[in-house]
């Protein structure tokens, strides 16, 4: 079963859809669409974070969801968003326990190292939003998360205690804090934020009944590592990381997306229990649980993240190459096809024209040695003569029908049909329904497919009449050969390397076309190609 993983992500992914095509011919609607939005999600992040007081101190916590949202507007929408992000941001700590200048302080800490951990990620290291690479995954935790906090963390405790606002135990215990909420708010919802429409996708299939499994599981871990259950008589503030396998579970079968979902939900039931006192996290003062809970979430983080990135470059470059099999495949089976072409040709010349050819150098050279024939004789090697160069003639309109060309398909092939039939001594019964314009492309492979068709037809099924039906359905192409012949087996066909079933198949698949041949001993063939008016592009490689 295809994994979910393997969706790729678009440069223009959204949070959550939005009328596309609205917002396509409103630029200025889709700019506040984007202001709007980032504001909105920044405020609900920056209270969510803000709601745990029990474990903050002042305006400091373990766990700054805001700044992962800051940094996701900036690497989907870019800098234009930065005004949303300083308004909300002030707003946030505006009505955080800190002055008003405290407050404008930390805005502008948070939305420069958003804006510097963005542009170090897109200019410098060649960041996909995707996060489908191991160095994707890496850059995003060097430089979005613990390298651009930094500049948050270093810029907000001065202001702080510039303004005489004291946290946890002094400036460098406010400092750590500072900086791992940052950083864990970027590893824990920038890439949820960056991956969450693969949410949308992989819920809607078949994969929704073993994630709902995942991820009650996953609650129910939580809840009893962390909750710590008045039923069970055991505290199990050891297995805290006994919630990493359901983290490797979601990376290795869903991809980053789900991987993403689920660190979020370990890290909201783990920050909520510690908060109440409860679990591993909830044995000492505010900054050694608000440290220890930062480092769990880090490592949590940082494995899942590797881990899902690892799995979708692996599986990448497993579809990578698959397609690159698939193209030689097809290269080869071109190749065959047109070998058994330029076969079939070469018969022609050597098995008839060559031999008439040599035919007629031996009488001519009799005629050499005994003119007195000349007279009677001239009229037949005129008439040979002739008969040879209109075979030439057809064998170069098979090469390259210019009737096809400046006719077009229906009339093109109606004309070949009624000239090869009458080499061949075969009746050749053709009618064509078609009223929409066929592509040259699309018409050569048809056309192709006929000539291959015809030619079996001749040399093999001792057929007097063929018909041979050209139609429209359903925005499709249908091509009909039908014959009573004798007939011949599909398998031995399909194994014989001059049947010329290979170069009809190959070239129907060209086009996006598919064909069905049946034939039975003595029963007669008919051949069936449908083939997509869309097909144009493909089409063209098919000229061969």
């Amino acid at each position: 079963m295809a994994s979910p993983s393997t969706y790729s992500v678009s440069r223009k992914r959204h949070f959550v859809a939005v009328p596309q095509r609205y917002f396509a011919d409103n630029v200025a609607a889709r700019y506040l669409y984007q202001l709007s939005l980032t504001l909105v999600a920044y405020l609900v992040a920056g209270k969510l974070g803000q709601a745990t007081t029990a474990i903050r101190s002042s305006n400091l916590g373990p766990v700054w969801p805001a700044y992962g949202v800051a940094l996701a507007a900036i690497l989907v929408w870019g800098y234009r968003v930065c005004p949303a992000i300083l308004v909300a941001a002030f707003v946030v700590a505006f009505f955080s326990p800190v002055p008003h200048i405290a407050a404008l302080g930390q805005a502008a800490g948070a939305i420069l190292a958003a804006t510097t951990g963005a542009f170090f990620l897109l200019r410098f290291a060649t960041f996909q939003r995707s996060l489908s690479r191991l160095p994707d995954a890496l850059n995003l935790i060097v430089f979005g998360g613990f390298g651009s906090a930094l500049i948050s963390a270093t810029l907000g405790v001065l202001v702080l205690y510039a303004t005489h606002v004291e946290a946890y135990r002094g400036i460098g215990s406010a400092w750590l804090i500072y900086w791992l909420g940052d950083a864990t708010g970027v590893l824990l919802v920038t890439p949820l934020a960056l991956r969450l429409s693969d949410l949308r996708r992989v819920f809607r299939r078949e994969w929704a009944g073993e994630i709902a499994v995942l991820f009650l599981l996953l609650t129910l871990a939580c809840i009893v590592v962390f909750g710590d259950l008045p039923v069970l008589p055991v505290r199990l503030h050891f297995m805290a990381f006994a919630v990493l396998p359901f983290v490797m579970w979601a990376a290795i079968r869903f991809g980053m997306g789900v991987t993403a979902l689920s660190m979020v939900v370990v890290a909201t039931i783990a920050t909520v229990e510690t908060a109440l006192g409860s679990g591993p996290f909830a044995r000492n003062d505010s900054f050694q649980d608000a440290v220890l809970l930062d480092v769990f979430f880090s490592v949590l983080s940082v494995s899942g993240l590797s881990l899902a990135a690892v799995i979708e470059q692996r599986k990448d470059s497993e579809h990578k190459r698959e397609e690159l099999v698939r193209e030689q495949a097809a290269m080869q089976a071109r190749i065959e096809a047109q070998e058994l072409e330029r076969s079939r040709i070469g018969r022609e010349l050597h098995d008839d024209i060559n031999q008439r050819l040599a035919i007629l150098a031996l009488e001519l050279q009799q005629l050499q040695d005994d003119p007195s024939d000349l007279r009677v004789r001239m009229q037949d090697l005129q008439q040979e003569t002739v008969r040879i160069s209109e075979d030439i003639q057809a064998l170069s309109h098979e090469l390259h029908s210019s009737k096809l060309q400046f006719l077009g398909v229906l009339k093109g092939l109606r004309s070949w049909c009624r000239e090869f039939g009458e080499r061949q001594r075969i009746e050749i019964n053709f009618s064509g329904d078609v009223s929409t314009p066929i592509g040259f492309q699309i018409g050569i492979c048809l056309f192709r497919v006929t000539q291959e068709a015809l030619h079996n037809v001749a040399k093999h099924s001792e057929a007097q009449a063929v018909e041979v039906r050209l139609y429209e359905i359903s925005n499709e192409i249908h091509l009909v050969i039908k014959d009573e012949g004798k007939g011949f087996d599909m398998e031995g066909a399909k194994a014989a390397s001059g049947s010329g079933l290979a170069s009809m198949q190959e070239r129907a698949r060209l086009v996006n076309g598919t064909i069905a041949i049946e034939s039975k001993p003595l029963k007669g063939t008919t051949i069936h190609v449908r083939v997509p008016f869309k097909s144009e592009e493909a089409g063209q490689r098919a000229a061969q």
